[in-house]
């Protein structure tokens, strides 16, 4: 009978082991998520003090680092730089704004408040924009 019982405490100590380990695997893997929120969070904060009120700010990197190349709506169509052609990194809308590829024509709308902060990553349209114009002009 004693052998019984033992056999019955066993799984139950071993469900409550690997609940444990469980539990210890989860809370070390929350950690880095609530990290990745910080790092996006100060990512945000960069942009938002870069980027003056009614501007779009287009960067050539991720995160909004570096310098970054400014557009108004009232500077009407512009093509972009050349090191931002097919290449904007990360953007952040103070405004509204139209995005065009011209091959294939295509016009992506940005409201106020939009931003990427990795833009080229897994063929976003930061990998295919050439110019920006007014978002009333949004359309071939």
């Amino acid at each position: 009978m004693s052998f019984t019982f033992q056999q019955s405490r066993r799984p139950a100590t071993l469900l409550l082991a690997t609940a444990v380990t469980l539990l210890a695997t989860l809370s070390v893997t929350a950690a880095p998520s609530a990290a990745a929120t910080a790092s996006e969070s100060a990512a945000l904060q960069r942009a938002a003090e870069q980027c003056g009120p009614g501007e779009i700010c287009f960067w050539e990197r991720n995160d909004y680092v570096g310098t970054p190349w400014r557009w108004k709506p009232q500077n009407g169509y512009r093509d972009l730089p050349p090191y931002l052609h097919d290449n904007v990194g990360s953007f952040y809308a103070n405004s509204v704004g139209c995005f065009i590829d011209w091959d294939p024509r295509l016009y992506v709308k940005v409201a106020l408040g939009d931003y990427s902060r990795a833009y080229k990553y897994e063929g976003k349209f930061g990998s295919r924009i050439d110019a920006v114009r007014k978002y009333v002009d949004c359309h071939a």
